[in-house]
């Protein structure tokens, strides 16, 4: 989906700028989106009707999905996809809403409902009651993390519904373990429960299976060592879950190669962007010998870093070599530490892979006291590189 400025749409509704940035403030444009100073509207968007209409409210009727037993650690992620979409999401309890269905007047775009007992005769039939607040446009997603395909109760309700109301159903399967130790990348669980609802247009009837990108750690607390792909992803999972009462703290040792231009490096660098104006406290440690400081005065990343949120702090290599050894033996090729509970560290350049995740307490806190030890040899590089 595209979207067009406050201003071209003003050129295809007739009406001013002003006004159109006035009715997204008011939240009467579904799906408007501020992006900075720039209000970004979905294309294709109709004009909302004006208040005093009679058919005001008939034209405006908000968007609404129901969300039904999602856990906590995925709410933030689905509404928030939701919501880009242009849609209103609510969250309920089976228990909560079951009794009070009848009560409830309005009308839904879709329900997502996540299995509690594997789809048993009650679930099927709050799912069937809750079809009435559907239409033929609408769609339903069931998630369930049993592992088993339930074909046969799918299939009555996919046919059921096609035939007497026209809107699809469709199922998320996660295969995931629920007796090992493993990290899950719940925006990538979302963005498919996402497409089984909206996107899969003429599509009912279906299971697809997701492991929610799963990472295992080991005994020790420790991730196996993973490749640029999955390492990254991890990492943007990571960030996006931190807020302003999380810590980043992180140190590098600046390589003359370090902080490519590569698409990867630039995503990396623009989530640390993000995380800082979120107001994620965050201090980042970069190591490298004064001689080098003619050198990264010009570095782009570095720039962007000073000019953002982030406490950027230099340590001279060589006075640490001198001082401190045992400290660079400890960074290593570097590492992003968050709060007191992880250590995303990276691998030496010649390795076939390119970091792991540790949820050692040992080795995260000897992470963490080497950064303390280390800022008091610190000082700002905004001084130093000016």
């Amino acid at each position: 989906m595209g979207y067009l400025t406050a201003k071209q749409f003003s050129e295809i509704w007739g009406i001013t700028e002003r006004r159109i940035i006035k009715l997204c403030k008011e939240n009467r444009i579904s799906g408007a989106l501020k992006n900075g100073m720039v209000w970004e509207i979905p294309e294709g968007t109709i004009k909302p009707s004006d208040r005093r209409s009679s058919i005001y409210q008939y034209i405006n009727i908000p968007k609404r999905i129901m969300i039904v037993n999602a856990k906590e650690e995925l709410k933030e992620y689905l509404s928030e996809l939701i919501k880009k979409e242009g849609y209103i999401p609510e969250h309920e309890e089976l228990n909560s809403i079951r009794d009070n269905l009848d009560n409830v007047s309005k009308y839904y775009e879709g329900l997502i409902y996540f299995s509690i007992n594997s789809m048993d005769k009650d679930e099927e039939l709050f799912i069937t009651n809750f079809s009435n607040k559907l239409h033929s446009e609408s769609g339903i997603v069931i998630i369930d993390d049993s592992g088993e395909k339930r074909d046969e109760i799918e299939k009555k309700l996919a046919d059921k519904f096609k035939n007497e109301i026209g809107l699809k159903i469709n199922t998320l399967i996660l295969d995931i373990p629920k007796d090992k130790d493993v990290l899950i990348n719940y925006n990538e669980i979302s963005e498919d429960i996402l497409e089984l609802l909206i996107k899969f247009k003429n599509t009912t009837g279906i299971a697809i299976s997701t492991d929610g990108g799963k990472i295992e750690f080991n005994k020790d607390g420790r991730t196996e060592n993973l490749e640029i792909g999955k390492f990254y992803k991890t990492i943007n999972n990571y960030f996006k879950r931190l807020n302003k009462e999380s810590y980043l703290w992180c140190a590098s040792t600046m390589l003359e190669d370090e902080w490519t231009e590569s698409p990867q490096e630039m995503k990396f660098r623009l989530i640390n962007l993000e995380v800082a104006n979120r107001g994620v406290n965050v201090e980042r440690i970069f190591i490298f010998s004064k001689d080098k400081i003619k050198q990264f005065r010009e570095n782009k990343t570095l720039k962007i870093y000073m000019q953002s949120n982030i406490k950027t702090l230099f340590v001279d290599l060589d006075e640490i070599k001198e001082k401190g050894p045992n400290l660079l033996k400890i960074v290593g090729n570097g590492w992003d530490g968050i709060d007191k509970d992880t250590l995303i560290v990276d691998l030496p350049e010649e390795s076939k892979e390119r970091g792991y995740i540790s949820k050692n307490t040992k080795e995260v806190m000897k992470a963490y006291k080497c950064f303390q030890e280390l800022k008091q040899y610190s000082k700002n590089l905004k001084e130093v590189l000016k």
